[in-house]
């Protein structure tokens, strides 16, 4: 599972260092890399291993073939990933496309998100955290465990 913060520098060459953390998952997969598309949720990239992928084209051949939705799924996650590799220092080199996309400069923000992680602008991660973090305290009630709902609910007659 991908979880944490991590913010890396970005060097003169456009390196990055993925964090060891990451880097120990994407092993357990088998992975020696990372596999990556912008993200059409947010601006940043959405990136994982294979299992990550291997979901996301699960739930896209659960559609119709012949559905739109289909199609722009694929077209957006598939026709626009990469594979970046691992080179021995642990760094993978973004394509411009991607940089550009993400406004990424000199530091890149990698944030877990349990099966996947993305890719952020530091600032403008930082906002999204905030929101994040409003969201979930007005919404706490969702994440109550349905027996303990039970529960009270048969304590409450």
């Amino acid at each position: 599972m991908f979880m944490g913060t991590f913010t890396n520098k970005v060097d003169a060459k456009g390196r990055v260092s993925v964090p060891a953390d990451f880097r120990a998952v994407l092993a357990a997969q088998g992975f020696e890399g990372i596999k990556c598309f912008r993200s059409f949720a947010s601006p940043c990239l959405e990136a994982g291993g294979p299992a990550y992928f291997e979901h996301l084209q699960s739930l896209i051949d659960d559609l119709d073939p012949y559905d739109d939705m289909r199609e722009h799924f694929e077209l957006s996650i598939f026709g626009s990933s990469r594979r970046f590799f691992f080179d021995r220092d642990g760094r993978i080199t973004l394509d411009t496309d991607f940089t550009k996309f993400a406004d990424i400069g000199d530091a890149v923000t990698f944030v877990g998100r349990g099966n996947k992680f993305e890719m952020w602008c530091p600032g403008q991660l930082e906002e999204k955290i905030e929101r994040a973090r409003r969201l979930a305290y007005e919404n706490r009630g969702i994440l109550i465990n349905p027996r303990s709902r039970a529960g009270r609910e048969s304590r409450d007659k």
